[in-house]
């Protein structure tokens, strides 16, 4: 298994205690005190016990801060620890990336010069480390050209699995800053020298301290000597083109690690909009840095840089260096990368700082990360996954998605209800469609999808409900799920089927009928118990070949949820109701009420009483029930076909109905029932002489409707107020 050390500021040699926040008094005579720097070289010696179980690491990746205020005895003993620990660090130096701390820059030499970087050099660069591309070293400080230096070393450090990009954003540390129409250096000299006398040095100690800041910055030229550098190199820019896990390195952190406040002019990175771009562009997956003595994982998601906040985001796992080293605090991390290179994950390990008598490495944490996870996301891809407490809240969050895109299609969208309860009623959001009742209109909907048998179904009037396929056509399905769960309540086979794989027509193999057939959108429905909050529950799963959102996602999910409480109350020991989830492969969102929606006048047939109803009404308007009267107000409000591409055309409930006012005519030959009964014979015949015709024109849809409206002006006469 590949993996990775990453190391930082481990502030060797010379340093006060006081400046790094060791001990606040030191005991004279005291040559063991337990310093970080011990610390941290104890830590780092067991961790050849780590390296016998799983091989030296592929890279160490060093995040600056090597030594304390640029002493010489910092980089010497880096040098050092090079050569001692062997038996930990990579055998090539160059497999150990090192990039410059502001502690490894001579503050009082000016930004890219030899001088500033020198002693980093020594200890880095000329024992044959990796380490970033240095301004005014290796590329021209102005237009990013590569010098001959750059060629000689390397600046980038590659395996089979990993590509890390050093970064050097200590190049500006230290610099005097002058406010805009402030003095300068010259100008305080002779400011504070009247009359020729010379100010203290102490005062322009002083004075030095105030105007020099510690600005972390990368520079444009650096950015683009980074890109010659990769062209140079053979490395791909784009990251789609290597497989390899891109890994960036840099001192200074990106954001903050933690609640403390910063007292600190240029607390972070000057310029950290163009470095975020630097890394989303070079598809960096991981950046690792320290500078902050903070430990610290967390994921940083970077976007195009527009305004377009529809984009696709860029996510990268950002590594904080632990940094303050103390016995049993994070000190170290192992990077182990696993999984194959398409799909990495890696498990971060880090290490406690290890006592006096501790002889193998201690974990204080240990998480594995799916980096491909991250790169998913960053991926175009329109929204999935909408989810809420209630199917009211989702509906209204599935509105304002295709909103988004004036009701563009959409693919693989999943619909999440956390509480099912109230499926029963239309969301508040829902859209007008007139001639309904609301709640009693899309109960009236659920139950005729529900139905066992239906008459429609069964005389070949309808080509499906759900109810038959679920109930009837291959047996019962709901108690086979219920057998299946009462057995076994981990059991993954609670499926309720819809469709076939035989099914190519309605009851026959003919191919020729492989586009005639009936094939539900709602292809099959899953049951299971889980235990979530220590609590057990069933949930559903329902998948859709496509699904109508609009209007229709709500129908589909109380239904669900009618099935998902007859199996659960049926339960030798019934758990709580779970969620209701919806897999649309293909979501649309349709402007009108869908064709599935049944006539009202069609679902009456189920029920004769309702329907012979409605003939009785008019032949006896003073006997009239409110049922009839509220039933003919919703029919004819139904037939005009409001809310739809087209006027509904009853295959079925018009005819039965206009033959039972007919076998009343003899009984109760009323001069409003001949009306109502002529009316409904007229609309009939209209309805004959379309149907074969697939789609209405403007022109049928308005002989339709001009029928409606006399059948209606017919039973107002007769009933006069239609409301019960």
């Amino acid at each position: 298994m590949s993996w990775i050390l990453h190391l930082s500021d481990p502030h060797l040699g010379e340093v006060p205690g006081q400046d790094l926040d060791d001990e606040k008094s030191i005991f004279e005579h005291q040559p063991d005190l337990e310093t970080t720097q011990r610390v941290f070289l104890r830590t780092l010696s067991i961790m050849d016990r780590f390296v016998q179980r799983h091989g030296r690491p592929q890279l160490v990746l060093v995040s600056g801060d090597l030594t304390f205020a640029a002493r010489d005895s910092g980089f010497d003993a880096f040098r050092d620890l090079l050569a001692q620990r062997q038996d930990v660090f990579p055998k090539n130096p160059a497999d150990i990336v090192v990039v410059p701390g502001n502690h490894d820059v001579v503050w009082d030499e000016p930004p890219a010069t030899v001088e500033r970087y020198a002693s980093f050099l020594a200890a880095t660069r000329d024992v044959g480390c990796t380490t970033p591309l240095l301004d005014g070293i290796d590329f021209d400080k102005d237009d990013g050209t590569l010098t001959p230096e750059a060629r000689d070393h390397p600046h980038l450090a590659a395996t089979e699995d990993v590509l890390v990009i050093p970064l050097n954003s200590s190049n500006y540390c230290g610099i005097p800053v002058t406010p805009r129409g402030g003095w300068d250096e010259d100008e305080w000299k002779a400011a504070l020298t009247p009359g020729g006398a010379t100010a203290s040095d102490e005062i322009m100690r002083q004075l030095k301290k105030l105007r020099q800041q510690d600005i972390a910055r990368i520079s444009r030229s650096q950015v683009e000597a980074l890109g010659h550098y990769f062209e140079q190199a053979g490395a791909p820019t784009n990251p789609s083109d290597d497989g390899r896990l891109r890994i960036a390195v840099l001192h200074h952190q990106l954001l903050p690690l933690s609640t403390r406040e910063e007292r600190k002019a240029f607390e972070s990175i000057v310029n950290l909009g163009m470095l975020r771009q630097l890394l989303r562009d070079y598809g960096i997956q991981i950046v690792l840095h320290g500078h902050k003595h903070e430990s610290s994982l967390y994921w940083d998601t970077i976007g195009s840089g527009d305004s377009a906040l529809d984009g696709p985001l860029h996510r990268i796992l950002v590594v904080s260096s632990p940094g303050r080293f103390d016995v049993g605090a994070p000190t170290m991390r192992a990077i182990m990368l696993e999984g194959p290179s398409s799909a990495r994950n890696a498990r971060i390990i880090t290490f406690a700082g290890a006592s006096a008598h501790r002889r193998n490495p201690s974990v204080v944490d240990e998480q594995t990360v799916p980096l491909w996870e991250a790169a998913m996301q960053a991926d175009r891809r329109p929204l999935t996954v909408i989810a809420a407490e209630t199917a009211h809240a989702t509906y209204g969050r599935i509105r304002a998605l295709f909103e988004l895109t004036n009701g563009q299609p959409r693919q693989n969208l999943v619909c999440e209800i956390d509480d099912p309860t109230g499926t029963d009623r239309l969301p508040p959001d829902y859209p007008d469609v007139p001639g309904t009742s609301g709640d009693h209109w899309l109960r009236q909907l659920v139950d005729w999808w529900q139905l066992e048998r239906s008459e429609l179904v069964g005389r070949h009037l309808a080509p499906f409900n759900h109810g038959e396929r679920i109930h009837t056509r291959w047996g019962d399905q709901v108690r086979r799920a219920v057998r299946i769960l009462d057995a076994r309540a981990d059991s993954s086979r609670a499926l309720v089927q819809l469709v076939s794989p035989r099914e190519t027509g309605r009851y026959t193999d003919d191919e020729r009928n492989l586009y005639q057939g009936s094939y539900p959108a709602l292809v099959l429905a899953e049951f299971g118990i889980v235990e979530r909050d220590s609590t057990r529950m069933l949930d559903c799963f329902a998948y859709f070949r496509k699904q109508e959102m609009q209007y229709w996602w709500t129908v589909n999910v109380a239904e669900l949820a009618r099935l998902q409480e007859a199996i659960r109350s049926r339960l030798a020991d019934p758990p709580s109701t779970g969620r209701i989830v919806t897999f649309a492969a293909i979501a649309l969102w349709k402007t009108t009420l869908p064709r599935v929606a049944v006539p009202v006048v069609d679902l009456l047939i189920e029920e004769p009483d309702r329907l012979w109803g409605l003939a009785f009404a008019v032949a006896y308007p003073n006997a009239a029930t409110a049922t009839a009267r509220a039933d003919w107000a919703q029919i004819l409000a139904d037939l005009p076909g409001a809310g739809r591409d087209e006027p509904p055309r009853p295959r079925v409930g018009a005819h039965q109905l206009r033959d039972h006012m007919g076998q009343l005519a003899p009984l109760a030959p009323t001069t409003q029932l001949k009306a109502v009964h002529a009316a409904l014979e007229d609309l009939c015949q209209q309805y004959d002489a379309l149907e074969n015709v697939d789609k209405l024109n403007a022109s049928a849809s308005g002989l339709v409707r001009q029928r409606v409206q006399a059948l209606g002006d017919a039973v107002q006469q007769a009933l006069g107020t239609l409301a019960a």
